[in-house]
Order: C-alpha cells, then sequence, then structure tokens
C-alpha cells in the first residue's frame, strides 16, 4: 500500500485527468497556505513564548512533522503535474520514498489527542507539584511512544497487503483518547469539589490551581475532538476504502478525497487551538492592526475611560472552572460589600 497511489494512465483514458489537474493545482495552492500558516503561528508563538508548558512543546512536536508531510505531498502533486514517472510508477523508488517519508510525517497527526490526553493524565497524577515542576522527561516519553508508533506504522503500511489494521488503530487511539479525556475530567471534577469544602479539603493553592488547569482543558479538548472529528474518523475510512474490491476511477477519487482531508485537518486543526489562545489572538490582532495601519482595541473586557461602573462591570465577561458565565451585578455587589464590612465593625 502507499499514501496515496493516483492512477494516472487509467485517469487519462477515461478522460477525467483535465479535471482531476485542476484540482491538483488548487491543492498546491492549499498546500502553500498550510506552509505559510504554520510560519505565521511560529512566528506569533516565539513572540509570545508558547514552548513553555509540555501541552505545548507536544503539539509543536507533532505540527512540525506534519507540515513535512504535506511537504511530501506536494512533491506528488508536482511530479504528477510535470509528467515525472516518480509521481504515478509504483515502481520508482523515489515514489516509494516519497510515500513512505509521507506517512513517517503525517501518522503522527491521527494520534495527537492520544498525546495531549496522556500528558493531562500525567498533570493529574504529579498533581502534588505539576504546575512548578512539569518534568521535561514526560515529554520525551509520550514523543518516543507515539513516533515509535507512527514509525512502524508507516513501514508496515507499506509492506502489508491490507489497511484495515492501521485504520482501526487510528480510530481505536482516538476512541480512547475521547474515553480518557472524559474520566479525567471527572477525577478532577471530584478534586474540585473535595478542594471547595470551607476545610479546603487537604488542597494547596498550586494543586487547586492545577486541578482547575485540568478541567478547562478537558472542556477545550472536547472543543478540539468536534472540530476535528470528522477528519479523525473520514481520513481512516479512505484508508479502509483501499480494501475494498471497487474500480480505479473509485479509488482515483478516494485518494484525492484523502490527500483534501489530510490539507484541511492540517488548517482547521491549528486554528482551533491557537483560537483558544489569548496571547496568540492579542498577537495576531497586533499584527493585523499593523498591517492594516488602525488601532484595534486588542481586550473586549478593556475599561474605557467613558464607561460608567456600571457599564465596565457589566461589560465584563468571565467564566468560571467549568466554562459557565459569570455575571456581575453592580447594586447586589456594593450591598454585599457594605453588608459584609457592617458585620466586621460590629
Amino acid at each position: 500500500m502507499y499514501i496515496k497511489y493516483f492512477n494516472k494512465t487509467h485517469s487519462i483514458l477515461e478522460g477525467s485527468y483535465p479535471a482531476y489537474l485542476t484540482v491538483f493545482y488548487l491543492q498546491v495552492i492549499l498546500i502553500f497556505t498550510v506552509l505559510f500558516y504554520y510560519l505565521l503561528n511560529v512566528y506569533i508563538d516565539i513572540r509570545t513564548g508558547q514552548f513553555v508548558t509540555n501541552t505545548q512543546k507536544i503539539h509543536h512536536a507533532i505540527y512540525l512533522p506534519c507540515v513535512l508531510g504535506h511537504l511530501m505531498c506536494l512533491a506528488q502533486k508536482l511530479l504528477l503535474i510535470m509528467d515525472f514517472s516518480a509521481g504515478y510508477n509504483l515502481h520508482n523508488d523515489v515514489f516509494y520514498t516519497i510515500s513512505l517519508l509521507r506517512a513517517l510525517f503525517c501518522f503522527p497527526g491521527f494520534y495527537c489527542l492520544s498525546a495531549f490526553v496522556a500528558e493531562r493524565w500525567f498533570a493529574t497524577y504529579f498533581l502534588m507539584d505539576y504546575e512548578r515542576n512539569q518534568r521535561k522527561w514526560l515529554v520525551f516519553v509520550i514523543l518516543w511512544i507515539i513516533y515509535s508508533i507512527a514509525f512502524i506504522s508507516a513501514i508496515n503500511f507499506h509492506e502489508a497487503t491490507s489497511t484495515i489494521p492501521h485504520a482501526c488503530v487510528f480510530i481505536l487511539l482516538s476512541g480512547l483518547a475521547y474515553l480518557g479525556n472524559h474520566i479525567n475530567f471527572l477525577v478532577n471534577r471530584n478534586y474540585y469539589y473535595q478542594s471547595n469544602r470551607t476545610d479546603g479539603g487537604g488542597y494547596s493553592l498550586a494543586q487547586r490551581f492545577q486541578i482547575s488547569e485540568n478541567i478547562r482543558f478537558s472542556f477545550f479538548f472536547n472543543q478540539l475532538a468536534l472540530s476535528i472529528e470528522f477528519f479523525q474518523i473520514s481520513g481512516p475510512i479512505c484508508l479502509l476504502i483501499d480494501n475494498l474490491d471497487i474500480s480505479r476511477s473509485w479509488m482515483n477519487l478516494n485518494t484525492v478525497i484523502f490527500d483534501t482531508i489530510c490539507l484541511v485537518y492540517a488548517l482547521v486543526t491549528p486554528f482551533v487551538i491557537y483560537h483558544h489562545n489569548p496571547k496568540y489572538r492579542a498577537e495576531l490582532e497586533r499584527i493585523i492592526a499593523k498591517i492594516r495601519r488602525i488601532d484595534v482595541r486588542r481586550n473586549k473586557n478593556q475599561i474605557r475611560p467613558m464607561d460608567s461602573m456600571e457599564e465596565s462591570f457589566n461589560s465584563l465577561r468571565l467564566q468560571d472552572t467549568f466554562g459557565k458565565k459569570i455575571t456581575f451585578n453592580t447594586s447586589e455587589m456594593t450591598n454585599t460589600y457594605f453588608e459584609e464590612l457592617d458585620k466586621s465593625w460590629s
């Protein structure tokens, strides 16, 4: 098996190649968009120091190989467009090498959810001091496991006669990641309720902070998983279709669909991740403001001089640990303040 084989000769004979050629040009444009978006994200991350936490390190360690995998896809498309045999000849060594490298680089992307959940489980296990000691070796262990699985899968993928086991592993690990995240949420929610007891439940301030971080990550993970669920399932399904006894025309269509899914996946996943990053959004706004030469207010909750106290408090949009909106009422807050003040004086 290969990632992914397009039968150019059959497409020319049936007259569909001109249409596919247009799609190839669009995919090339999309690949360059992915590359530009990656460079923009890395630039902003460097500017805002987004290489600190273990989650951020895992994100970048998986993000870069995926981009390299799309460079291999670009090579495949250019070879096809320029009519080099290395772009469609199964017996060509260059074709095999590009396909293998693409699999090696892209397969970790199918395991990214599992890597994130594993890191959060370690954060829960080392709750005592994880906030100040994140144990850098955890990143090495998680990435070593992910890349080992990806390397073995890529090698075996090109030697096996069936892609069913590989696609099933992709789907299974994604499902286990969803389940693991939910269980981790339940565990941390229990810790959270214990820490909110009048005696503090025996948890230190650092532990309570880490509990809240784990809970917030669970909600973020759910949003990320829902956003990329289609790609996490449809990609392996395309690999499963390769095992069906279908015509070469349908195989070609399946190949083009798979490539397009992977490219859109490379745009959607980082977009969702960075959309929930306040530092990233603030820096992106600064860049856009610099380009447009206009002033962009970075924070929608910023208190302006012309705001009254009532307007200022009511404009705040805060959320608690579980993502529920916290509303402010100036009158009630003022009354509560003076009531507590009277009690302290009496």
